[in-house]
């Protein structure tokens, strides 16, 4: 069964204290038609810092009280955990996940909406991000500003996923999966880990589910960057990540491109190549520094970080990945 028509607002916080108030403010600042429903719901998710507090004072300076406003608390550490809570929650058929640094634009939500209201068979809807970084801005990382989230998202169609920052998802599609025995192989951010992916997995199982997978560049808001995570390091740390998640995701790529070779072939063969292309690469970076050549290039430690990061997620998760994908053939077998 559907879920009210509307959108369900879902902000998951870590730490948001001081990310929540611009976010929140641009929320309020929405020009939503009054015969649209919609809600906020802010899920603290684990914080250390007064994330809760922050967010009811900074909502309660608008006073909008037809807009419900909702704060929950999910003690368990992990973006999935939070989102889960709040897609539990939600009282509305659409289901925006807003990111405590995401500015939305005045007309978002109603064009989501609208969007979202007009075609059925779109199952999972993406926005256009703008690149905003907190001033003064870090030049040494301009080249690299692709690495956060922004831009019009070409690939949807082709592709089938968006990313989650600022995504819509139907409700009743993702609560019909999780109720079909369907789990996630990536768990969030959490702590230091960035791995990523949890919006892929959605977009994958929407698409494979009988749904449309596509993005809007007329739905635009901002990604605020701050200057803590404008840095070589944090880009080095993203492409590591990022490259770790590509391989939990080979869960779903052999269903979507018909590859009916068996699941453990593919990936113990890719972990018997990448091992092969890891110690290659070691070696050449190591005798590189013994001959005192000069200081490794970002575009080398970037390129060295995505080779490690694949051949450590292939390492450990070679078994997880095997029963994931045997598991998720199961669910889709009986969906179908």
């Amino acid at each position: 069964m559907s879920a009210k028509p509307g959108i369900s607002v879902i902000v998951c916080c870590y730490n948001s204290a001081e990310r929540l108030p611009e976010t929140l403010r641009h929320l309020a600042l929405q020009q939503v038609p009054a015969a649209v429903p919609w809600e906020i719901i802010v899920i603290d998710n684990a914080s250390t810092d007064a994330t809760a507090v922050v967010a009811k004072q900074e909502w309660d300076k608008y006073g909008d009280k037809a807009i419900a406003f909702n704060i929950l608390s999910q003690p368990v550490a992990g973006k999935n955990h939070a989102f889960n809570m709040g897609l539990k929650a939600a009282g509305y058929e659409f289901v925006l996940t807003c990111d405590d640094d995401n500015w939305l634009y005045p007309d978002y939500i109603a064009r989501a909406y609208r969007v979202m209201a007009g075609d059925p068979k779109v199952g999972a809807l993406g926005g256009c991000a703008f690149y905003e970084p907190q001033q003064p801005a870090n030049s040494e990382i301009a080249e690299f500003s692709y690495y956060y989230v922004n831009g019009p998202q070409t690939w949807a169609e082709t592709d089938h996923w968006v990313y989650g920052a600022g995504s819509t998802y139907r409700k009743s599609i993702l609560t019909g999966l999780f109720d079909s025995g369907w789990d996630q192989i990536t768990p969030g951010r959490k702590g230091k880990s960035l791995i990523s992916g949890e919006d892929t997995e959605f977009c994958f199982m929407i698409y494979l589910s009988g749904y449309k997978i596509i993005a809007d560049d007329e739905l635009k808001f901002k990604h605020f960057v701050p200057l803590k995570r404008q840095n070589i390091s944090y880009i080095l740390g993203l492409s590591f990540w990022l490259s770790y998640s590509h391989v939990l995701m080979n869960t779903y790529y052999p269903i979507l491109n018909a590859d009916e070779r068996p699941i453990s072939q593919i990936i113990n063969d890719w972990f018997f190549g990448a091992t092969k292309t890891y110690l290659k690469n070691l070696l050449l970076l190591t005798l590189k520094k013994m001959k005192f050549w000069d200081k490794l290039t970002v575009a080398e430690q970037i390129k060295f970080n995505k080779i490690y990061g694949t051949w450590c997620a292939l390492l450990t998760n070679r078994k997880k990945v095997i029963a994931h994908h045997k598991r998720t053939r199961f669910v889709l077998s009986n969906k179908n």
